[in-house]
C-alpha cells in the first residue's frame, strides 16, 4: 500500500475535545455543510459512517477502531474505488494545543499511483487545514 501523509496543523482545543467531534461520523454532515470543499456532494452519516460524492465518484468510509484522544481509523465502507486506511491522529502538546494529521494507505495500481499523487497529498492537506480552519473558528 502507499502511503500519503498530510500537513500537521495546530488546533485550539484539546484533544479530547477534538476526538469526540471527530470520532462521532454524524457531526461530519455539519462540517461538510459549511465546507468550503464544493466537490463534495450528497453527504450521509451516521456515527460510525458516512458517504458522499467526489466529482460524481461515490465513496463511502466507515470508523473501525478508536484510541481516545489519540486516534481514529477509517476505512471502506460499502462503495469506494480503492481500498484504503485513513489514520486521524492527534497530539495535544499542551492546554488548548492539539496538533493533527491524516495518514493515508490506499492500495493504487501504478497508473493511478503516477496521475493521483500529487493531488491526494493537495486533498489530504486541503481537509487537514479545513478541519483546523473549522475547529479554530477561522471560516
Amino acid at each position: 500500500m502507499d502511503e500519503f501523509i498530510s500537513d500537521i496543523v495546530k488546533i485550539e482545543r484539546s484533544a479530547e475535545q477534538i476526538y469526540s467531534l471527530m470520532a462521532d461520523m454524524s457531526c461530519f454532515s455539519q462540517m461538510a455543510s459549511v465546507s468550503q470543499i464544493k466537490e463534495i456532494e450528497d453527504f450521509q452519516s451516521t456515527q460510525d459512517t458516512c458517504s458522499f460524492k467526489v466529482k460524481g465518484v461515490e465513496v463511502g468510509i466507515q470508523i473501525v477502531d478508536r484510541e481516545p484522544y489519540k486516534t481514529i481509523k477509517y476505512t471502506r465502507y460499502k462503495y469506494a474505488p480503492v481500498d484504503f486506511f485513513i489514520w486521524l491522529q492527534l497530539k495535544e502538546v499542551a492546554p488548548d494545543d492539539t496538533r493533527i494529521r491524516i495518514v493515508l494507505r490506499a492500495k493504487l495500481n501504478l497508473m493511478m499511483k503516477t496521475l493521483l499523487k500529487g493531488k491526494i497529498k493537495k486533498g489530504l492537506d486541503k481537509i487537514v487545514h479545513q478541519i483546523s480552519e473549522s475547529l479554530n473558528g477561522k471560516q
